[in-house]
């Protein structure tokens, strides 16, 4: 019984002693894994993907859960790296690696050879990298599965035979190079790449002298924006293309200031052409591209001046994106410009059109004689487009218009229902940010007020509504059934007097709002006083205001006959360049589409500077003087105001606006000056908001 007893104790100590030994290797194991897989401060986990900025203190790649597929490294220290530096990553998941800014300056031959998963790589950034270290390098991704490469903010030179050598065996659809000083294109480097298909050089130094597209034949897409090409490339060899498998082209952000008809270029159906500083658009420019589909024109440069009468003939272009901020409106001026009747004529096939930004100032016969070709338009842009007064959609002119985006424009109202009568199949209608104040029953055809027509979205924030008696049929349809659904912005419609929401306010109905009409009346009979008051004090003033005005006016129109080359010529010290600089060619050029004579970019190098003032201020409309202390004492300054004063004289229409930048000494004053301020309402600079916009405003009523 005593050994017995003796046993048990010894066993159950021994039992004991194993359970201590066992959880506190648990408790170690558990421990050590915590620290393995713990997460630096530097980094975090996004859903799949494992991001870490370093910081620049960060030198090593950290453990990487398995779940994890896109791995980001970006402002690290790597300047070395080697098979070791990336040893977490091949144990991994990892099909996205991103090695960003990270300093790299040397990369061993076997560093990428554990990256079988990687679909896509990225080392953009790594300035101290050398187009012959990346080729020796991408040797040992042969066997990957790499499928996008990105070579980009490297300050790449040049691009050597052997480049991409090491990726033949690989299915490598898309290299990215863009933004690099590469200086030349020789398809032969890619040649062996057979399954290339988007090649982007975007931002480089290739220019027209130093290209060749002899190897990208398998090419769909080509990015050549922001590079030095003056002139459109050449695609054709002999009878055949370059390029024949080309889909989409971009070479927009150029140099090039012409365009002749596009050839070899069967199969594409993207052309991107933005921001280019055109003259002139020729007949049949787009015509042989056969399959073309998409033609943005966006944001072309000031110098464009004429569209031919089938500069965008095309039968099969489907979508274009056209605008323009040049000196070239579409009014009644300027007919002889744009031929409306042919401007679209062959573009039958036109479903997109982007008019937007643009000078769209046009009768209703001009509107029918543009529009009335395109027969298959489902949407139509013309935002920001100076647009008055809307047509009478009739005659059928968009037979199948589902979209009509209309925003930011000058649209006070419109005639009644039959404006939109006819497009039967409109879906959309955007008219935010103009001047509508008052909607009523008959501003809609009957069946959208009774939510049985197409109509299914209307768009009107950023309207002055008139929150009167008038706006009551308006407030009543918004709470109908038939227009909430229409009505999808009304939660943001403002009053324009109180800036109250239009919901919130609610016309009488028992007393036919005869407090809301005796109040305005009471108010306008006091605005009438008070005006009749001040008009009495001011009467000579205001005499000589009208007169000053009529004479604008009268100027203006002889003007248009004339054909003067500048809106304005601006005198100004060469002292006060920097606010020319800054603040009026962005206002009045990019902002109010004025064409300002400058003399230090517009004058002739070579002429005689005493003529060439001569000259351009005959050509300009009126004349804008900056004044300041330096103007006064600047002798060239006075030789400019005193040739405005002679020609105003001689030719009787130059307006002379004084503009007062800075304060003016008494003893820099000489007689021309003098005269300008005291005989002309001068306009003072000012940085405050409220005083900076009516300055602005008052400048460019005095130009126009």
């Amino acid at each position: 019984m005593i050994k017995m007893i003796y046993f048990l104790i010894r066993y159950y100590y021994a039992f004991y002693l194993i359970m201590i030994i066992t959880c506190t290797r648990r408790t170690f194991y558990q421990n050590e894994s915590v620290n393995k897989n713990k997460i630096p401060a530097y980094c975090k986990i996004l859903k799949n993907a494992f991001v870490c900025d370093g910081n620049k203190t960060m030198n090593t790649i950290p453990f990487i859960p398995s779940y994890i597929n896109n791995l980001t490294i970006q402002n690290g220290i790597f300047s070395n790296v080697t098979g070791e530096t990336l040893y977490n990553v091949e144990n991994s998941s990892v099909k996205i690696l991103i090695l960003k800014n990270c300093m790299i300056q040397l990369i061993s031959k076997d560093a990428f050879k554990g990256l079988n998963k990687v679909i896509e790589f990225d080392l953009s950034g790594n300035n101290g990298l050398v187009s012959e270290v990346i080729a020796e390098s991408l040797h040992s991704m042969s066997v990957s599965r790499i499928k996008r490469l990105y070579l980009t903010h490297i300050e790449l030179t040049h691009l050597p035979m052997n480049m991409f050598d090491g990726l033949i065996s690989t299915h490598i659809s898309e290299i990215y190079l863009n933004h690099n000083f590469i200086k030349s294109l020789d398809g032969e480097v890619f040649r062996k790449l057979i399954h290339l298909r988007i090649l982007d050089l975007s931002w480089t130094g290739i220019s027209d002298y130093n290209y060749n597209f002899v190897g990208l034949s398998s090419l769909e897409t080509l990015s050549l924006s922001g590079t030095l090409f003056s002139k459109v490339p050449n695609f054709c060899n002999g009878n055949q293309s370059y390029l024949p498998n080309l889909k989409r082209l971009d070479l927009g952000n150029s140099n090039i200031n012409s365009l002749f008809t596009f050839a070899c270029l069967d199969n594409l159906r993207t052309l991107h052409l933005m921001e280019l500083s055109l003259r002139l658009l020729n007949n049949n420019t787009f015509s042989k591209l056969r399959s073309l589909e998409v033609l943005n024109l966006d944001r072309l440069g000031t110098h464009l001046q004429r569209i031919e009468p089938e500069a965008f003939s095309s039968k099969s272009l489907k979508k274009l994106t056209f605008s323009v901020t040049s000196i070239l409106y579409f009014n009644e001026y300027n007919i002889e410009r744009f031929h409306p009747r042919s401007l679209f004529f062959n573009c039958n096939q036109l479903e997109f059109l982007d008019l937007s930004n643009t000078r769209f100032q046009l009768s209703e016969y001009h509107w029918f004689q543009i529009f009335k070709p395109l027969t298959r338009l489902k949407e139509l842009r013309l935002k920001n487009a100076k647009i008055g007064n809307l047509p009478t959609f009739k005659q059928n002119i968009f037979p199948v218009l589902e979209k009509l985006n209309l925003a930011s424009n000058r649209i006070p109202s419109w005639k009644d229902s039959e404006t939109f009568n006819e497009i039967k199949y409109l879906r959309i209608l955007n008219l935010r940010g103009n001047r509508i104040s008052l909607i009523n029953k008959t501003s809609f055809p009957e069946s959208w007020n009774n939510g049985k027509g197409s109509l299914k979205t209307l768009l009107l924030v950023g309207n002055p509504f008139s929150c009167t008696c008038g706006l009551a049929w308006l407030r009543q349809w918004m709470d109908t059934t038939s227009a909430k659904n229409i009505t999808t912005d009304k939660h943001v419609w403002r009053c324009s007097i109180s800036n109250s929401k239009v919901l919130e306010y609610y016309p009488m109905q028992t007393f036919p709002c005869l407090v809301t009409y005796i109040i305005p009346s009471l108010m306008a009979l006091f605005a009438i006083l008070v005006t009749t008051f001040i008009c009495y004090i001011f009467r000579f003033q205001i005499k000589l205001k009208l007169y000053r005005c009529k004479s604008r006016r009268d100027g203006y129109n002889s003007i248009s006959n004339k054909g003067y080359v500048f809106d304005s010529f601006v005198a100004y010290s060469y002292n006060d360049l920097n606010w020319v600089k800054q603040h009026l060619i962005p206002k009045l050029e990019t902002h109010h589409h004025l064409k300002l004579c400058i003399r230090d970019r517009d004058f002739r190098p070579g002429t005689v500077f005493s003529d060439h003032i001569t000259e351009n201020i005959e050509a300009s409309r009126t004349f804008l003087l900056i004044l300041s202390d330096n103007f006064a004492r600047d002798k060239w300054c006075k030789f400019q105001l005193d040739i405005a004063n002679h020609i105003g004289i001689s030719r009787g229409d130059l307006t002379i606006v004084p503009v007062i930048l800075k304060y003016i000494s008494f003893k820099s004053l000489n007689e021309s000056i003098y005269n300008v301020i005291n005989n002309t309402d001068c306009m003072v600079w000012s940085e405050d908001g409220s005083a900076s916009e009516f300055f602005w405003t008052k400048v460019v009523e005095c130009i126009h």
